[in-house]
């Protein structure tokens, strides 16, 4: 049995779950695959294709509908480089493999890269031993137990147990990026849903970006309710701001425009706009950020903002799976923040599990979050609105702006 078919047997009899932990995956191989399988070298590549979050960025350009050559052929040249490898091919090879487990990549494409160069075990020396016995196809050959100190990301980008840098600014796309890397991984508890990777970086924007900005706006002592935006914010949330509204009612018209995101379209209240195409132009490389709105127009001016990241949910159906890493995740670097569970909701009829977090950004201004975790279809989605602290009104429209949720396929 080829090496891809047998990672396809382990994912089908032990979850996908195992192939977004990298420790756990490096021992299952050692444990599932027959001696003379796989070398250690490919060992080591499949797990850093793990740990350095490859897969996880191949998985989420394929459920962004990319074409599958194009996801591995990216994701094998970011894996190269975050190896500092030069055997790009070897690197798309490992991804190949990896998505083929996980029922993503055609078992043509795995062929077609030459599978077996990469499985073959290093060949035992003959005569004097004039070269390494023990040379491995795909190097350089990384400890599962050393792991490079800076994977995926140029700067501004850090692994979750760095500080966080800027958001995503990062010309490498971050598809979960460092999520999936740190200095000395340790097994995660239970299953691993929504890609850590993914949460940590959508933290990072959310912390790194929307909490500097409410420092930009946040930092005089006007009444929130003095911003022109939201003169009919208080007579527009009765009736409507309750998110565990029946999804078969009556979706109610907020006024603003509906923004199609991906796999579902919401409304936005008026005063509200779709602010994604300013984040993104801001902060390259946004593969897990989905949509931004703003209360304004602009982020510098915006009294409020939600931010919608997606990426595949790796076979969960129920947040709880994922509800802890997620929360680690949201506030795992920022000593400023408190995190408490609220009562969960419904989000367009899916159940939706919501914390609300406190912080004090670098301006020592005091700012709110809510965040709730869902997953719809094959996707996990975190939806977090940002305020500056006591500005409720803004609570209130984003529980408006959920009333309007609607899933799609």
């Amino acid at each position: 049995m080829k090496l891809h078919q047998s990672l396809a047997d382990l994912a089908r009899d032990h979850g996908h779950g195992l192939f977004r932990d990298a420790t756990a995956f490096r021992g299952s191989l050692d444990d599932y695959l027959d001696e003379g399988q796989a070398s250690s070298g490919t060992i080591n590549l499949l797990t850093d294709a793990v740990r350095l979050g490859a897969l996880d960025g191949m998985l989420t350009m394929l459920d962004s509908g990319a074409n599958p050559a194009d996801a591995v052929e990216s994701a094998g040249q970011r894996l190269a480089r975050d190896r500092g490898s030069a055997d790009v091919r070897g690197c798309q090879w490992a991804v190949a493999v990896l998505g083929f487990a996980l029922g993503k990549v055609p078992e043509g494409l795995v062929s077609g890269l030459d599978p077996d160069a990469s499985t073959a075990a290093p060949p035992a020396p003959s005569g004097p031993p004039v070269s390494s016995p023990v040379q491995a196809p795909l190097a350089p050959v990384t400890s599962p137990v050393a792991p490079p100190q800076q994977p995926i990301m140029s700067p501004p980008h850090h692994p979750i147990a760095a500080p966080p840098g800027p958001g995503y600014s990062s010309a490498t796309p971050p598809y979960g990026g460092g999520g999936w890397s740190q200095p000395a991984p340790a097994p995660k508890k239970g299953n691993a849903g929504l890609v850590i990777g993914a949460i940590v970086l959508a933290i990072v924007v959310i912390v790194g970006g929307i909490i500097g900005i409410i420092a930009l706006t946040g930092g005089d002592d006007d009444d929130p309710s003095a911003d022109p935006t939201s003169s009919n914010s208080s007579n527009s949330t009765d009736g409507s701001e309750d998110p565990t509204e029946d999804p078969t009612s009556e979706v109610p018209d907020l006024g603003g425009p509906t923004i199609d995101g991906l796999g579902y379209k919401v409304q936005v209240p008026s005063g509200w706009t779709d602010g994604t195409t300013e984040f993104v132009s801001q902060n390259p490389g946004l593969t897990t950020l989905d949509k931004v709105f703003l209360w304004g127009t602009t982020f510098n001016t915006a009294r409020g903002n939600v931010i919608v990241e997606t990426q595949s949910s790796y076979g969960n159906t129920d947040p709880n799976a994922l509800k802890e890493d997620w929360k680690k995740a949201l506030v795992s670097s920022d000593p400023s923040a408190d995190i408490s569970d609220i009562a969960n909701t419904t989000i367009g009829g899916q159940t939706a599990l919501g914390v609300e977090i406190a912080r004090t950004n670098d301006s020592d201004v005091d700012v709110a979050q809510r965040s709730y975790l869902v997953i719809s279809g094959d996707k996990g989605y975190s939806i977090t609105v940002s305020l500056k602290a006591g500005d409720d009104d803004v609570i209130s429209k984003f529980e408006e702006i959920l009333t309007t949720w609607q899933w799609i396929s």
